[in-house]
């Protein structure tokens, strides 16, 4: 089994109409976000899990955007982790021998994980 792990991040802003916190309802505000993508495969594809640069695309497409505007959801850290998720599963159609954990901080103490 090859463990593969990107720490990567991004700056983008958004708001959040169903907030528990009426400050991120009523104004939009940014972070830093940082990720973690972890893959775990059994198979390798041209001798690699899959090319960092992919990876860095994906993820890079978010930077310094309203994610409000370019996403079709509320850019909560849970939808962003199963975002990002599900364009990197697009890579491994079929492969029933991958695992993808996506973890999304906002902030250095709160981070989510979406996994399959």
């Amino acid at each position: 089994m090859y463990t593969l792990r990107l720490t990567t991040n991004f700056s983008a802003a958004h708001q959040l109409t169903n907030a528990y916190d009426k400050k991120c309802n009523d104004s939009i505000h940014g972070h830093n976000w940082k990720v973690l993508i972890e893959i775990n495969s059994k198979k390798l594809k041209k001798n690699m899990v899959i090319d960092f640069t992919k990876l860095k695309e994906i993820v890079n497409e978010l930077d310094h955007k309203n994610l409000n505007k370019l996403l079709p959801f509320e850019p909560t850290a849970e939808l962003i982790s199963k975002y990002i998720h599900d364009k990197i599963n697009l890579n491994f159609k079929n492969n029933k021998n991958t695992n993808i954990a996506i973890t999304v901080w906002e902030a250095d103490n709160s981070s989510i994980t979406y996994t399959n």
